[in-house]
């Protein structure tokens, strides 16, 4: 479990970038999956930032 939680953020950021990817490939005209991608890239790097100084192996 702490595994998990260790590399939680960067599971994060691993969706956005999919997200980011799927929006480049099929070249939608609406910007929310941009959006999510944002906020899912500043929650990652938050959440491990926090979550790896909080929890120790």
């Amino acid at each position: 479990m702490k595994y998990l939680l260790k590399n939680l953020g960067i599971l994060f950021i691993i969706a956005a970038v999919v997200i980011l990817g799927v929006y480049a490939i099929n070249s939608y005209t609406d910007n929310i999956y941009l959006i999510i991608s944002m906020l899912l890239l500043i929650g990652g790097l938050f959440v491990h930032i926090i979550l790896n100084r909080k929890v120790e192996e």
